[in-house]
C-alpha cells in the first residue's frame, strides 16, 4: 500500500467560514437568479426553508463525522459503496470544468463592457481561456498561499452584494422610482417564467460540503465545520437577498442580461449619485471581475481535492491523482480541467450565435451535471445513519431519525425537480427544444465518458 501523502493543516474555522461564503455566493448567477422577477423572493423564502437549512444542516453532521480529503467521495462511500462514490465525485468534478467557461465568459462580457468595447464573442472567448489557465497555476501552489484567493473574495463579494441592495435601496428612497413593479401581486409565482429559472436559485444555494473536500487539511474540523456552516448560511441568505434586490430596484426585467445584468445594475445606480456614483462603480466593477475568478478558484481547489482523493482510492484515472512533488496540490486534476475548458470555450464560440448563448448553453450542462452529484449525496446520509449509527457525530442534525428522513427526502426532491426543470426552455429561447436535446445528449456522452474512464473500485 502506498503511503498517504501529508497534508499542511493551514484552514483556520476563519478560512472555513469565508471559504463557504465565497462558494455559495456565485455572483456570476446573481442576474439569471434575478430574471424571475419579483417572485425570486418567493422562491428564495421558500428554497431557504424547505432545502437551504436542512442541507446545511446534513453538510454539517457529516462533515464534522467524516472530515477526511475528499468530502462528498468519503460520505458517498461509506453510505453507498465505492462505486457511486466515484459517480458522484465524476460529475462533481467535471461540472467545474464545465461551469469555467461560463463564468469566465461573464468576466469577459463585463470586462469588455467596462474597458474594450468590442462586443466579439472571440475576444471575450481568449480572456475566458487565459483566466482559465491563471486558475490552474494558482491551484497548483500550496494552500496555504491559494486559500486567500477564495477569502478575499468573500469579502469583496459580500460588499458588492450590500452595495446593490444598499444603493437600491437609497435610490428608493430618494424618491427615484423602480424599475419594475414590486406590488404584492408580482410576488406570486409565475409558473410559466419562474420554472425555468428556479433550477438557478437551487444552484445559488450549493456549496458547503466544498471545505470538507480539504478536510485533512483543517486543523479542527470537528468544531469548525459546524459553526461555519451555520454562520455562513445565515450571512449568505441575507446577502443573496440584497444582492437581487438591488438589480431588481435598478434594471428593468426586459432589459436584464444573463451576462452583464449584475454590473449593468450597478453602472445605472452609480449614475445617479453623480462622479462620486461612477467612482465607487468603477470600484465595484473592478471586485466584481475578482469575484468571478475568486468564485472559480474557490471551487477549483475544492473538486480538484475530490478528484485526487477518488484516484487515490483508485477509482479515478490516476493521473488526476498526481500530487505537485513539492506543494502536495492535485496540479494534473488542475491541468486536465483547464483543458476541458479550453475545449469548451473553442467550441461554443465557433458555433454560438452569440455570448450569452454560449453562457446559457454551458452553464445549463454544468448546473445539471452539478445536481446530478447531489443526488446520491442526501441519501448517503440517510444510509449513514443506519450503517454506521455508532459513528461519532460532533454535530447531529435534530429531531433524530424522523428529522433524518425528512431532511433527506425533501432535499432528494428538490435536487431531482430542477434536474427536470434544466431541459425547460428559456423565456424567450429561439430553439427551446432542441436546445433541450442537446443538454439531454450532453449529460448522457458524460455520464458515458464518467463509467469507461473509472477503474474498477479496489476491493476491500
Amino acid at each position: 500500500m502506498s503511503q498517504e501523502p501529508s497534508f499542511e493543516r493551514c484552514l483556520k474555522g476563519s478560512d472555513l467560514l469565508l471559504f463557504s461564503v465565497s462558494a455559495i455566493l456565485t455572483i456570476d448567477t446573481l442576474a439569471s437568479a434575478a430574471s424571475m422577477g419579483i417572485t425570486w423572493f418567493t422562491w428564495w423564502g421558500i428554497t431557504m426553508v424547505l432545502f437551504f437549512i436542512p442541507y446545511g444542516l446534513m453538510t454539517a453532521e457529516m462533515g464534522a463525522a467524516w472530515p477526511g480529503e475528499g468530502g462528498l467521495l468519503i460520505w458517498v462511500t461509506e453510505g453507498m459503496g465505492a462505486r457511486w462514490g466515484s459517480l458522484a465525485s465524476w460529475f462533481y468534478w467535471i461540472n467545474n470544468a464545465y461551469w469555467i467557461p461560463s463564468v469566465y465568459m461573464i468576466f469577459a462580457a463585463t470586462f469588455d463592457t467596462m474597458f474594450l468595447h468590442t462586443k466579439s464573442t472571440w475576444v471575450q472567448a481568449w480572456i475566458a481561456i487565459a483566466l482559465t489557465w491563471i486558475t490552474v497555476a494558482i491551484g497548483t501552489v500550496k494552500l496555504s498561499v491559494s486559500k486567500w484567493i477564495p477569502n478575499v473574495g468573500a469579502v469583496v463579494k459580500v460588499s458588492i452584494f450590500l452595495a446593490l441592495g444598499g444603493l437600491g435601496l437609497a435610490s428608493v428612497l430618494s424618491g427615484r422610482p423602480a424599475a419594475n413593479d414590486f406590488s404584492l401581486g408580482r410576488f406570486i409565482p409565475e409558473w410559466s417564467d419562474s420554472l425555468a429559472f428556479l433550477p438557478v436559485l437551487l444552484y445559488n444555494t450549493l456549496g458547503f460540503e466544498l471545505m470538507s473536500s480539504a478536510g485533512d487539511e483543517m486543523c479542527d474540523p470537528q468544531r469548525d465545520v459546524p459553526r461555519s456552516i451555520l454562520i455562513s448560511g445565515f450571512v449568505i441568505s441575507v446577502v443573496y437577498a440584497l444582492g437581487a434586490l438591488g438589480i431588481l430596484l435598478a434594471v428593468p426585467l426586459k432589459d436584464l442580461s444573463l451576462l452583464t445584468g449584475t454590473w449593468d445594475a450597478l453602472a445605472a445606480l452609480g449614475k445617479l449619485w453623480g462622479a462620486a456614483g461612477d467612482t465607487v462603480v468603477l470600484l465595484l466593477g473592478l471586485g466584481f471581475l475578482y469575484a468571478c475568478v475568486g468564485n472559480i478558484v474557490t471551487w477549483s481547489l475544492g473538486v480538484n481535492r475530490v478528484a485526487a482523493a477518488a484516484a487515490a482510492e483508485g477509482t479515478f484515472p490516476p493521473i488526476l491523482g498526481r500530487l505537485h512533488p513539492r506543494f502536495k496540490t492535485p496540479y494534473m486534476a488542475f491541468v486536465i480541467m483547464g483543458l476541458v475548458s479550453t475545449v469548451l470555450l473553442l467550441g461554443n464560440a465557433a458555433f454560438a450565435s452569440s455570448a450569452s448563448n454560449v453562457f446559457w448553453m454551458i452553464f445549463k450542462l454544468s448546473g445539471l451535471c452539478f445536481l446530478i452529484s447531489y443526488l446520491m449525496v442526501f441519501p448517503a446520509f440517510l444510509l449513514l445513519r443506519y450503517r454506521q449509527p455508532d459513528k461519532a457525530r460532533p454535530y447531529r442534525l435534530p429531531f433524530g431519525t424522523p428529522g433524518a428522513w425528512g431532511a433527506s427526502i425533501i432535499c432528494t426532491f428538490f435536487i431531482a425537480g430542477c434536474c427536470l426543470l434544466f431541459f425547460q426552455p428559456a423565456p424567450g429561447a429561439e430553439h427551446g427544444v432542441r436546445d433541450s436535446w442537446i443538454l439531454g445528449i450532453e449529460t448522457v456522452v458524460t455520464l458515458v465518458v464518467g463509467l469507461w474512464v473509472m477503474p474498477r473500485p479496489k476491493k476491500a
